[in-house]
């Protein structure tokens, strides 16, 4: 009997493991059209366009609804090809480091989406201990060194490309406007817009845009801050192992906009895809 119950527990067990495992794979993975796809490919360019969007996992889109995919959808596939240069947890100075990666794709459009983690880290001290071991910064993370790192991604591709650049601001940090985490979006999204302004950058009003919308339709939060990790984890779960949809996980947490407090659903991935569109349209 005790032998049947050990071998049970160790089915279980592994079974556990396996999903983890699994779980973590889809979670990380590069995107098909990631910049190191897109070069072995060596994809047929006479005529098309490149555009090339670079991010955190709000961009990889591997936890967080696909708005490159969706942008990919809105463009005949021989005006333009979209590169996925979105890694998960990544900070602006880690974009700053593999900045060569997205050269290489000799960009003609890239748009740029960072800041979400830069800025949530300032939050609490645990978040600034986890950001600085998991992603190998070489200092404290704060606002000054993330527009220190993000004036020189501009200057590098405005050094090494032709390309017309767009930074986008950044999705609001939870979608309750009195709290810390919100204030901490709106705050890293003005130094967004300022090093725009002084890059010679296209800004594009994300954060703007979605604020206007929750205050428009204010639901009452079902969750704190505090609760972030475990949402942003059961949601990875739930929707690589049950397939529930981005916008199913929003609406049971009770998110208009995200899926936890970091991540989009449907309908906030539409609107940067409408902002990154109008950009590339006007170019």
């Amino acid at each position: 009997m005790v032998k049947k119950i050990l071998v049970i527990a160790g089915v279980l067990v592994a079974l556990c493991v396996g999903i983890y495992v699994y779980g973590a794979y889809m979670a990380q993975r590069l995107p098909d059209n990631s910049p190191r796809a897109f070069l072995s490919s060596n994809a047929e360019r006479q005529g098309k366009k490149v555009l090339v969007c670079v991010g955190d996992s709000i961009t990889h889109c591997s936890v967080s609804c696909n708005y490159v995919d969706m942008l990919a959808g809105k463009t005949p596939a021989n005006d333009l090809i979209v590169v996925n240069a979105g890694i998960n947890s990544e900070f602006a100075y880690n974009v700053l480091m593999r900045i060569d990666d997205i050269v290489r794709c000799k960009p003609d459009f890239v748009t740029i989406l960072i800041g979400t983690n830069d800025a949530n880290s300032s939050l609490s001290p645990e978040n600034t201990a986890r950001a600085v071991k998991n992603m190998k910064l070489p200092r404290t993370p704060d606002k000054a060194w993330f527009a220190d790192n993000l004036a020189e991604i501009c200057r590098a591709l405005k050094a090494k490309t032709t390309a017309h650049i767009a930074l986008l601001s950044l999705p609001p940090i939870g979608e309750s406007p009195d709290t810390p985490s919100f204030r901490a979006s709106v705050e890293y999204s003005a130094v967004i817009r300022d090093t725009a302004r002084r890059e010679g950058c296209t800004y594009l009003p994300l954060n703007e845009k979605m604020t206007a919308y929750l205050k428009e339709n204010p639901r009452r939060p079902r969750h704190s801050y505090s609760e972030g990790q475990f949402l942003m984890y059961t949601g990875i779960f739930e929707h690589f192992i049950f397939g529930r949809s981005f916008d199913e996980i929003a609406e049971e947490n009770g998110f208009l906009l995200l899926t936890d407090f970091l991540h989009l659903n449907g309908r906030a991935a539409g609107m940067v895809t409408e902002l990154i569109a109008g950009f590339i349209g006007k170019k």
